[in-house]
């Protein structure tokens, strides 16, 4: 159990670092609100590969198989989603300060990122061959799988407290000026990743 709890650690960081629309979204965020709300915001995406990472490793085929045969719906949806926070990123002229009304952002923060880890199924695909690649195959038991699971917990949650760390920790150097041209880049990734997803999803 404590090998496969360290092989899901590895999983979940390999996952964990091509972070995408997330990582953006939880470095905008830091950058924006603090520590706080960029790790919130990554947690939300660690709480969708715990879902996916169960339904592979213990093989909810009626989920999986609904999910695959829907996913191009699911990613259209999702990647109009992300191109959205990426136009309200663009019309966005301030970061928020601690006096800014923040009513809901740790709900908000977290919700919205696993919406959008969520809306995209392709990852229990990626979650099987991650773990065929680790050596992982056939059926687990249940204390295996758990272990497991949390394993890829794990590595997420650890690489979404170092991102939001680093970008925290750079906060507070980065003037007004910068922080308005770094919401331009990030906002433009936004809508250019939720662009190819729906694109993909198409093409598909």
């Amino acid at each position: 159990m404590l090998m496969l709890f360290l092989r899901g650690i590895l999983i979940g960081l390999i996952f964990g670092v091509p972070a995408g629309a997330i990582g953006v979204l939880t470095v905008q965020r830091t950058l924006d609100r603090g520590f706080a709300a960029g790790l919130l915001t990554g947690l939300g995406s660690s709480a969708a590969d715990l879902l996916y990472s169960s339904i592979g490793v213990f093989g909810i085929t009626l989920i999986s198989d609904f999910l695959t045969a829907h996913q191009s719906v699911i990613r259209i949806i999702g990647g109009l989603l992300i191109a959205g926070y990426g136009v309200l990123n663009l019309r966005k002229k301030e970061r928020q300060t601690a006096n800014a009304n923040t009513n809901g952002t740790p709900i908000k923060c977290f919700l919205s990122s696993f919406v959008i880890a969520i809306l995209n199924p392709a990852t229990i695909l990626s979650f099987m061959v991650a773990f065929a690649a680790f050596g992982i195959t056939g059926k687990l038991s249940f204390g295996d799988g758990i272990a497991l699971t949390l394993g890829v917990l794990a590595g997420t949650v650890i690489w979404w407290l170092a991102l939001s760390a680093v970008t925290a920790h750079f906060r507070e150097k980065v003037t007004d000026r910068i922080y308005k041209r770094l919401h331009l880049l990030l906002g433009g990734l936004m809508i250019l990743f939720g662009v190819i997803m729906i694109t993909q999803s198409i093409i598909k």
